[in-house]
């Protein structure tokens, strides 16, 4: 149940960042809210050559270019300081929500049917 809240936020928190990522040039943190308007964390725009070495090789190794394209990359602290990224890429079949641990594991936390 946590992890379908968490995604369902970050999805909220992706499609909110989607026209602004182009524009920004400095890291802008936003608070990030549950249903309730409670803050859970932080969110901010996050440089995809400055996740862990080993979650660039498995998504580039995994979801190469030209097929997937990356959309997003986020940073996420929750109200105990634990930091995850948040990684959305688009195919022409699908849109995949990736979540990445500090310590580079990556696992596929949302798949969209298009």
């Amino acid at each position: 149940m946590k992890k379908f809240i968490l995604a369902a936020l970050l999805m909220t928190s992706l499609s909110s960042f989607a026209n602004e990522t182009r524009v920004r040039t400095q890291k802008v943190y936003q608070p990030v809210y549950n249903k309730q308007g409670d803050m859970v964390g932080t969110s901010a725009n996050y440089d995809f050559d400055k996740l862990p070495k080993d979650a660039i090789y498995t998504i580039t190794s995994k979801y190469t270019f030209p097929e997937y394209n990356l959309k997003e990359c986020i940073e996420f602290t929750d109200e105990y300081g634990e930091k995850r990224f948040f990684i959305a890429m688009n195919s022409a079949k699908e849109r995949l929500i990736l979540d990445i641990t500090t310590e580079g594991e990556v696992s596929v936390l949302a798949k969209i049917r298009k």
